[in-house]
């Protein structure tokens, strides 16, 4: 009979478990003492070391071709320890107020950084490089600025601070003996190095037209100048005026002709320009043989309406009456349309609507009358002309000049192409076109708007490079300025006529603050982008 020794097995059981728990042990053991070395390490380092914060980076902000908008500015920045061949050295690059303030730092024993024209290499010395913004920053107003924390608080710098944000500083560190003084023949170390091109967004702007824009605003005081390509809607120029740089924001805070407010995006009587809108309305209900005999006034109700022609201008049709701005051909021509007709249109084409052109930086809706307001006779003839309640931004006037130009078609104005993360691109979803009207409808429209600058009220807008169309506007804002009202002005068209390229809309608060008219400014910008891009 086979006998068993419980005890044996037992005890060999005991053994195993004990080898293995005493394996487990010291596992725990080594790991514990790898950490406790390694943060041993970190901690020898950063007491045996001096460092210094050497800049903020911030990614870039670039245009449609990626071109830098913002990041322009480079800069060498020396690290210099306190060795008399690092004073040397640095003695010879610099010079005046700047050296001196350098050499005191360090014949106190005490390491620095500067910015240096050149590099001279040198045992004591490490140097990198940095990029900012220049004063001077194209589409200021959309394109924003940061604060001293390096965050993003206006335009773009703000909607994309999470692409554009860097949030280690560039630092450097300098090796040190136990009493923290530097020691000679080490280079110090550069940590954090930041490509400009590691993060940032691709904007729709195109640099060579913002340029153009922005020089040919400077005629209007206050008023604004949107450039849009007339097939996507993407915007390749925005310019608010007046304007002002990184180096007078405070002054900017006091000035009474607000020059931080973005006029782009803010809503103002429209006038005369939203008559399209109108005649696209009559157009798609067929109305388009509808004439009317112009004497230069009409009765509506019990009120007197005046057309800006006061003799009059005669037999007016769909055609002449856009080409001449003819206020009582649209009058009359409202009530063949309809109130609600005309409604259906404007919203369709965004009027009443903020417009997102890109994340957290939208249009203000501006106004629109309510139907019921548009049972009012009166109500319907100011709205037919582009007055009364009707408001709208800049920006959102290019639909429905983007929807003429474009066959009936329009797409929402956009800014942001891309945005970019550790080097990588990554496109974002564009708008997708909106039918306004029919194409045949838009070249009725199309035909009209050329008719304004080749013989209407708009001839001064005709480029001498380019063939184009647009219409006119002055607008009654109701305000008024040592007795007389304020007159709010417009041109919006586009160009080339035969296949159009470009939407142009400007705008100026007050007519008799410009030098140039809105229709001159727009010529002006047809024949340079014509010429020079």
């Amino acid at each position: 009979m086979l006998q068993i020794n419980f005890w044996d097995n037992f005890t060999k059981r005991g053994m195993v478990c004990y080898v293995i728990i005493m394996l487990l042990l010291f596992t725990c053991v080594l790991r514990v003492a790898v950490i406790v070395k390694a943060d041993y390490t970190q901690v020898q380092a950063e007491m045996s070391s001096i460092k210094i914060k050497i800049s903020d980076t911030r990614g870039t902000v670039y245009d449609c071709n990626k071109q830098p908008i913002t990041n322009t500015q480079k800069k060498i920045i020396a690290c210099v320890s306190p060795t008399p061949r690092a004073i040397t050295t640095i003695s010879s690059i610099l010079d005046g107020n700047e050296l001196n303030s350098v050499l005191e730092t360090l014949k106190s024993q005490k390491p620095t950084v500067c910015e240096v024209n050149e590099i001279i290499e040198c045992d004591g010395i490490a140097y990198t490089e940095i990029y900012t913004d220049s004063a001077n920053i194209p589409a200021i107003h959309t394109i924003g600025y940061v604060n001293q924390e390096n965050v993003g608080v206006s335009g773009l710098q703000k909607a994309y601070n999470k692409y554009l944000q860097n949030e280690q500083p560039l630092t450097v560190r300098f090796a040190s003996d136990g009493k923290g003084r530097p020691l000679a023949g080490i280079k110090p170390q550069i940590e954090n190095q930041f490509s400009k091109n590691t993060k940032g967004i691709i904007t729709t702007l195109d640099l060579q037209i913002q340029k153009i824009a922005q020089e040919c605003a400077k005629n209007i005081t206050k008023g604004a100048v949107v450039i849009a390509d007339a097939k996507n809607g993407k915007l390749r120029a925005v310019v608010s005026q007046p304007d002002f740089t990184l180096e007078t924001i405070e002054d900017a805070l006091d000035d009474p002709n607000l020059p931080l407010f973005n006029r782009t995006l803010a809503s103002y009587n429209v006038g005369s320009v939203f008559k399209p809108c109108v005649a696209a309305a009559g157009l798609e209900n067929s109305k388009n043989r509808f004439t009317y005999n112009c004497t230069g006034s009409c009765k509506i109700v019990d009120r007197i309406f005046n057309c800006h022609n006061t003799t009059g201008h005669g037999k007016t049709n769909i055609l002449s009456g856009i080409a001449n701005s003819c206020n009582t051909y649209f009058y009359n021509f409202s009530f063949k349309i309809g109130g609600n007709n005309i409604l259906n249109m404007a919203q369709n084409l965004g009027f009443g609507k903020s417009i997102s052109i890109c994340n957290s930086i939208e249009t203000s809706s501006g106004n629109l009358p309510t139907q019921e307001k548009l049972e009012n006779a009166a109500h319907l003839a100011n709205l037919s002309i582009g007055q009364g309640e009707l408001t709208a931004s800049p920006i959102s006037l290019l639909p429905l000049y983007c929807a003429i130009a474009n066959g009936g078609y329009y797409t929402l104005p956009s800014l942001v192409e891309a945005t970019i993360e550790n080097g990588i691109e990554t496109a974002l979803k564009q708008n997708s076109p909106t039918y306004a009207f029919s194409k045949s409808n838009a070249l009725i429209l199309k035909k009209a708007l050329s008719m304004v600058i080749k013989d209407g009220t708009g001839m001064s807008a005709n480029p001498k490079t380019v063939t184009a169309a647009g219409k006119t506007a002055t607008a009654q804002t109701g305000k008024h300025k040592n007795g007389n009202e304020i007159i709010s002005s417009w041109f919006c068209g586009f160009f080339p006529y035969e296949e159009p390229k470009y939407v142009v809309i400007v705008f100026c608060e007050d007519n008799t603050k410009q030098t140039k008219s809105c229709a001159e400014i727009f010529a002006e910008i047809a024949d340079r982008i014509n010429l020079e891009t």
